[in-house]
């Protein structure tokens, strides 16, 4: 009966311990940057953004590095452009 208690008491510390609030923090470096198919200078090199989790357990976050390509589509009297930008993805859980 001991040892029931025992390990019903470890078993709820571990999973009470494993939640507890989370932060992802991402660093984004665009890498390329095109319009219309022409090579652009980057001018924001680096924007950096954080994802707050409040008792969520480590494997329920989604914290991933990569890269990643973004394209817009915008249009200035009457001419549509395509912005196409890379981005070299870092991403940290804390």
């Amino acid at each position: 009966m001991k040892k029931t208690i025992l390990l019903g008491a470890i078993a709820m510390f571990a999973m009470a311990s494993c939640k507890k609030d989370r932060t992802c923090e991402c660093k984004s470096t665009t890498t390329s940057e095109t319009v219309n198919g022409v090579s652009q200078p980057i001018t924001d090199p680096v924007t950096t953004t954080t994802t707050k989790y409040t008792k969520a357990s480590k494997g329920s976050v989604e914290c991933n590095s990569g890269e990643e390509t973004v394209n817009f589509n915008y249009t200035i009297n009457s001419t549509t452009y395509v912005l196409a930008q890379t981005n070299k993805v870092e991403c940290t859980l804390k």
